[in-house]
């Protein structure tokens, strides 16, 4: 780098001396063009004609002319930092700008330099006072014969004070400025993760059983920022997902409590004292009625897995509706006789879609279901089944209760039962069965209810020619 840039600086001087000199020979130009045009119409001029004596006196004062207009118009810099002297061939100083100290400098023999007198230029430096002062000889022709020598002189001092400069950069200031930046980086950086060690810190606070807490913020929107509000983010669907499993444990284990209770009853008191056939018989059966819940429960509980892990997988075949809800509706009749209530059905022939008929069936019983269990004696279940606008919209009518406005949105949580359904059976999951069977089924599934007039649900399903969205 050091040599580099002193190769720079001699090269801007030695260019800034050059084009001295040659101001000054182009200044010289007219005059000399005109003095040779005169001698040699008066006869052919030999190489001594160019460097005579009396040639010589008379280019002097025209030489000295021209270098005081190079002074005056200022087309270098002060003299006291540039320095000019017009040499003869005979050594003898034609002109120059040297005056006090400055006429004390010794040049160097111009003809001891072998390649400047083929070359005519030349470049070297010389100290005066152990001062640098940078030297360019520059030899001015007519043709091909020379007159005189311009030099041109610089102190060359000022380039070794800037290289010093730059060796005390190189060695001192550098170093110094990385190790300042260093030294500002290591505590910017710590300064910039603090905020980190504060989060990694509350961060291994949270467990499984203290969930609520969250990650402190800088509230300075930065990405430190933005990152603990992800993370609190994230936090908040692990915490809701938790307390959803915390609260489906706890429901699945109401839920199976009392069947089994019911089982464990049933089986200590057959075992307590001795019971005819019949009696071990009906012991029997209310044991396999149990069982055939727990069963159907843990089916439920499967198929809600499934759904939640994206597993639920069915068969993608072409159905009729209007034939799988024949097949519920005769099952339901005789449920509807016992409990006299009216059980019709309008169903438009030929109306399919894409997917699996066992699930579809369990879909439209659980809807039919809950429609009989809360529909009470006297009442109405229609099921209608018509296409619209490429879909196949199945609805179940009741004549039931109706569900308050505020609860309508919870029926499709899982186990959740409002209060009129406690003293039914059931576990709460039918309706959310049913929505899940028919969101996999890319359909919609949704409830119009009002107190004392009854409960419509509604069920769109593509139909068969459209296409089919499932997962």
């Amino acid at each position: 780098m050091r040599a580099e840039l002193s190769r720079v600086l001699y090269r801007d001087l030695d260019r800034r001396l050059a084009m001295e000199a040659l101001e000054v020979e182009e200044s010289l130009d007219g005059y000399l063009q005109s003095v040779f045009t005169k001698g040699e119409a008066e006869g052919p001029a030999d190489a001594r004609f160019y460097s005579s004596l009396s040639f010589m006196r008379e280019l002097q004062p025209r030489l000295i002319e021209v270098l005081n207009d190079w002074k005056r118009y200022g087309r270098s810099v002060d003299r006291s930092t540039l320095m000019i002297r017009i040499i003869g061939l005979d050594r003898n100083v034609l002109a120059s700008n040297l005056k006090g100290w400055e006429n004390e400098i010794i040049f160097p023999d111009y003809e001891r330099d072998s390649i400047f007198m083929e070359i005519g230029d030349s470049f070297q430096t010389i100290h005066f006072q152990r001062k640098p002062i940078r030297l360019y000889y520059h030899l001015v022709r007519y043709g091909r014969h020379p007159i005189f020598i311009i030099q041109c002189g610089t102190p060359a001092g000022e380039l070794g004070i800037t290289l010093r400069r730059l060796d005390f950069i190189i060695l001192i200031s550098i170093p110094g400025a990385v190790l300042a930046s260093v030294l500002a980086g290591w505590l910017l950086a710590k300064r910039s993760f603090r905020p980190i060690d504060f989060m990694t810190r509350e961060a291994q606070q949270i467990t499984a059983a203290h969930l609520q807490s969250r990650l402190p913020r800088t509230n300075a929107g930065d990405e430190v920022d933005r990152l603990a509000q992800t993370l609190n983010e994230m936090l908040n669907r692990i915490e809701s997902s938790t307390r959803a499993v915390q609260d489906f444990s706890s429901d699945i284990s109401h839920e199976l409590k009392t069947p089994l209770a019911i089982i464990r009853g049933e089986i200590d008191l057959a075992l307590r004292r001795p019971r005819s056939v019949d009696a071990l018989s009906e012991t029997l059966r209310t044991i396999e009625g149990e069982v055939d819940e727990l069963i159907r429960l843990v089916n439920d509980l499967l198929l809600l897995v499934k759904s939640d892990a994206r597993q639920l997988e069915f068969e993608k075949k072409k159905v009729f509706l209007d034939e799988i809800l024949g097949q519920i509706l005769d099952r339901f009749r005789e449920r509807a006789q016992q409990k006299q209530i009216e059980l019709s059905g309008d169903l438009e022939p030929q109306a399919a879609v894409v997917g699996d008929a066992l699930y579809l069936k369990r879909l439209f019983s659980n809807l039919v279901d809950n429609a009989l269990k809360f529909t009470p004696s006297g009442g109405r279940v229609r099921v209608c089944l018509k296409r619209e606008n490429g879909q196949a919209v199945t609805t179940v009518e009741d004549t039931g209760p109706g569900i308050e406005p505020e609860f309508q949105a919870k029926v499709f949580s899982r186990f959740y039962r409002t209060d009129q359904s406690r003293s039914l059976e059931g576990v709460g999951l039918g309706l959310n069965i049913a929505k899940t069977i028919c969101d996999t089924h890319g359909g919609t599934l949704q409830l119009m209810s009002q107190l004392g007039k009854g409960t419509t649900i509604r069920v769109s399903l593509p139909s068969a020619y459209t296409d089919f969205p499932g997962r």
